[in-house]
């Protein structure tokens, strides 16, 4: 049999397309490798190509009444007012969306998910909310000093009872039936949180019982203590504690997705998982801030100095699972940090950056006065001056 021999030629279109393509990839390459090492191209690209820079003009405005006391909430994607009773809910247009009537005059309040939950400082009231709606309200005994939700609308608060002056925790589902509530005898709890699948509560206090003020942390078992739902009898649900050193004075906590349990001191940020307490981040003379409220990451800024009168801030982003680093660097002092779930927001006063998990830029805000205050939800932020809230979305 003959077998026949083709000797194909490539078409020139063929050869033009193969061109082009290696062109491109030659290209593109060539723009990431400039745009993460030239500072100048990588902000002509933000501010031109990826629109990363918005001022107040290019934002939604909700205007404030400057003669009232107003405390102004994020959660979820939602801007929040609270004033004179009454909880206004804006959208991210800045459209009234909701109205709620909520006896509360000085708040205290934590957001997790799409939900939040708000109480009276030092008195009695407590709700939650998720979305426009009010899950459920409660009057408590004693005073309320501390409040927390999880993910899952799991709410844990701390008080003061007033006939025996001793701390309590109490713990309540997302319907607001009460589970359990543990007294906390000497220890003054500064912080709580339960984990994500709602098994674990954590409590981080001040234990004053011995000559030296030491700072512990207390884990419980829901389901054990809920069962066992008696004056003391979450006692015996108690599955862990850890005393750190006398130097050590425990300010925040907060359960992470895979069950770490991160924990912020005066001098250091810890991590507690499998029964193992862990340094992740030891602070020196630079650190400035530090917040744990990050998706397994912890945000510190250190403020360093480069010159007679002027220094630069590294907000340095560790991941707590891996250990690794990244940083985002402004040249100036920085006002205040505020993380949550995905974003860290740098306030330096007229500017204000949000950058994402990457330590990449993800928005930066720009106005000719200086911002009283940021506010950040799950998927909004609101600037806030003394007049009005600027709102827009990541």
């Amino acid at each position: 049999m003959k077998i026949l021999k083709f000797k194909g030629k490539m078409s020139f279109k063929n050869k033009l397309l193969i061109t082009l393509a290696v062109i491109f990839v030659i290209s593109s390459i060539s723009i990431v490798i400039t745009y993460n090492v030239n500072e100048k191209f990588k902000e002509w690209i933000d501010v031109n190509i990826l629109k990363k820079e918005i001022t107040e003009e290019d934002v939604a405005t909700i205007e404030l009444e400057i003669d009232k006391t107003q405390y102004v909430i994020a959660y979820d994607r939602y801007i929040s007012v609270l004033c004179n009773g009454k909880l206004s809910i804006y959208n991210s247009y800045g459209s009234k969306e909701a109205e709620l009537d909520i006896g509360i005059s000085n708040p205290i309040y934590k957001a997790n998910n799409s939900y939040l939950v708000i109480a009276e400082k030092n008195g009695q009231r407590i709700y939650l909310i998720s979305e426009e709606k009010i899950i459920w309200d409660s009057r408590l005994e004693g005073t309320i000093s501390e409040v927390n939700v999880s993910k899952g609308g799991n709410v844990s608060a701390i008080t003061t009872e007033t006939i025996y002056k001793k701390g309590v925790v109490v713990i309540f589902d997302k319907n607001g039936h009460e589970l359990f509530k543990t007294y906390l005898g000497s220890t003054n709890a500064v912080s709580t949180d339960i984990s994500v699948d709602g098994k674990y509560l954590a409590i981080a206090g001040i234990n004053t019982s011995g000559a030296l003020v030491k700072s512990t942390i207390q884990i419980y078992d829901i389901e054990k203590a809920t069962e066992k739902a008696t004056n003391g009898g979450a006692n015996e649900s108690l599955i862990y504690i850890h005393n750190a050193d006398s130097s050590q004075i425990i300010t925040n906590i907060k359960y992470q997705e895979k069950g770490q349990l991160v924990c912020i001191y005066d001098n250091s940020v810890h991590m507690i998982y499998q029964d193992e307490d862990t340094t992740l981040i030891e602070f020196n003379k630079d650190t400035q801030i530090a917040d744990i409220n990050l998706k397994s990451y912890v945000a510190r800024a250190e403020e360093i100095s480069t010159g007679l009168f002027s220094s630069k801030t590294d907000i340095i982003l560790k991941n707590i699972i891996t250990g690794g680093e990244t940083t985002y660097t402004v040249n100036s002092p920085i006002k205040e940090l505020i993380s949550y779930n995905e974003i860290t927001a740098i306030n330096i006063g007229a500017e204000v950056h949000f950058i994402n998990l990457n330590g990449s830029l993800q928005k930066r805000y720009t106005s000719k006065q200086e911002a009283k205050e940021v506010v950040v939800g799950t998927s909004v932020a609101g600037i806030v001056y003394r007049d009005r809230i600027k709102v827009f979305t990541f």
